[in-house]
């Protein structure tokens, strides 16, 4: 991702976020039907740390980015 645009690294991003909340909205329906353990939180969890961490890359990346020309 290093090559990449920040018009092309915001993009990834955006696809992260979409689908981490559509899967999400999806798990949190199954662990409601099945019941309980609730291990929804888990997954929750887990790619919200995933998440943040490709926001800071993409923040980082963008802010510290040099123009060659």
């Amino acid at each position: 991702m290093k090559n990449a645009s920040p018009a092309q690294m915001l993009l990834g991003l955006r696809i992260h976020a979409a689908a981490f909340v559509a899967t999400i909205i999806v798990l949190f329906a199954v662990n409601v039907m099945v019941g309980p353990p609730y291990w929804v939180g888990w997954v929750l969890l887990g790619w919200c740390i995933g998440l943040i961490s490709h926001w800071w890359s993409v923040r980082y990346h963008t802010s510290h980015r040099t123009d060659p020309n």
